[in-house]
């Protein structure tokens, strides 16, 4: 993940009217979705929501390498440019794939909701390091992150230079817990435009659980880290000055990653 790096989420639906199943729709994502093209310098992860507002519900979380990647191929409506049209145009074998993922739910693209993000702070120091958020293959470790996706708004009176400027400034203050991974993303555009959001990369549910099993009910080991990590507690506290944080009351969802084309 580059510093430039930005994001897309897009709000997936499968057709339970028609009897589509969680298990058939991710099933055809893993052994067909998959292998459909890809732009140059997209990744795509399929997530499934675990708990929070979108339990149940997917996401489709594309990572770009860049603004200027994004923008070649999708306009600020979101809808395909010339480039991306002949792109489609010279697989033509994707149709058919397109089409049976068309039959059983929604495909991030028009008229899907979606927000593009760009990249604001993560931390370059977590034991969460760029890689697949979503493995199963024969002789390789499985993989399956959880994607935490926690809305922030700002205070009253907080202007959106305040709130970044802050970030830049004191984002390296903050120690993850062990396998998780922060990032903090501001919303550029898109048919739902949200203002920001806290990513959070989390190696495994193994590695949520053990210091939120529940939702927002931490562990005595989260206890315990805040203890030893005092400044990240303290910028946390300054942080809440500015705008809400992560978990309750804001909206949030936790999703587990459930099939990826990785590029």
């Amino acid at each position: 993940m580059g510093r430039s790096s930005v994001f897309t989420f897009q709000y997936i639906a499968i057709d339970t009217e028609a009897g589509v199943t969680p298990e058939e729709f991710e099933t055809f994502v893993r052994g067909e979705g998959v292998h459909l093209p890809l732009y140059p310098g997209w990744r795509w992860t399929l997530l499934r929501g675990l708990r929070g507002e979108r339990a149940g519900q997917y996401l489709m979380l594309y990572e770009i390498e860049s603004a200027e990647q994004r923008d070649r191929y999708v306009t600020a409506r979101g809808e395909q440019t010339e480039l991306a049209r002949q792109f489609w145009a010279r697989h033509p074998e994707a149709e058919a794939v397109l089409a049976r993922w068309r039959r059983l739910g929604t495909f991030g693209e028009l008229p899907t909701l979606f927000t593009d993000y760009r990249l604001l702070a993560d931390n370059p120091r977590s034991t969460v390091t760029p890689g697949p958020r979503y493995r199963d293959r024969a002789g390789e470790e499985p993989v399956a992150r959880v994607i935490g996706i926690h809305n922030l708004a700002l205070r009253a009176g907080v202007t959106e230079e305040m709130f970044d400027r802050f970030i830049a400034e004191n984002h390296h203050r903050i120690d993850d817990y062990p396998d998780w991974r922060f990032h903090v993303l501001k919303g550029e555009r898109g048919n739902r435009l949200d203002q920001y959001v806290m990513m959070m990369e989390i190696a495994s549910v193994d590695a949520l659980d053990v210091f939120y099993p529940e939702p927002d009910i931490a562990t005595g080991v989260a206890a315990e880290f805040a203890a030893t990590h005092r400044d990240t507690k303290q910028m946390y506290e300054e942080w809440k000055r500015l705008a809400s944080f992560s978990g309750s009351p804001q909206i949030y969802t936790d999703y587990l990653a459930v099939a990826e084309n990785p590029a």
